[in-house]
């Protein structure tokens, strides 16, 4: 038998349990974690997303380590911010890239994604 659940009160337990979370890694080790996240591009719904995501981040005391660039970045410019993202310590994790349109992502190719780090730091 299905069982209707309250998707608002699961969502504030877990920021709960996130934010007690980075508090005692805060406590414990003197770290803030640090969440990077790229946005490329503009468009309104993207970065209705985006600022959604840094608010989640800032209620349960994560850094959000913030990066827009315009649409029209060359390839070299975007992998050498995912490059220097991957090198800065204050960040532990790098959320993506987020390609907002108008960009031609076909021109974007796949190793872009492939050079995040999955190394995590701390």
């Amino acid at each position: 038998m299905a069982q209707i659940i309250d998707g608002k009160a699961i969502a504030a337990d877990v920021r709960r349990e996130v934010a007690a979370d980075v508090a005692a890694l805060s406590s414990a080790h003197g770290l803030v974690p640090g969440l990077a996240v790229v946005i490329v591009g503009s468009r309104k719904d993207s970065q209705t997303y985006v600022n959604m995501k840094r608010k989640a981040c800032a209620e349960v005391g994560i850094c959000s380590i913030d990066v827009d660039l315009p649409e029209d970045i060359s390839e070299t410019a975007l992998v050498a911010e995912v490059h220097r993202l991957n090198a800065d310590p204050a960040v532990h994790v790098s959320a993506g890239l987020q390609a907002c349109g108008p960009v031609d992502l076909g021109s974007l190719s796949s190793f872009h994604f492939l050079s995040i780090s999955t190394k995590r730091r701390y």
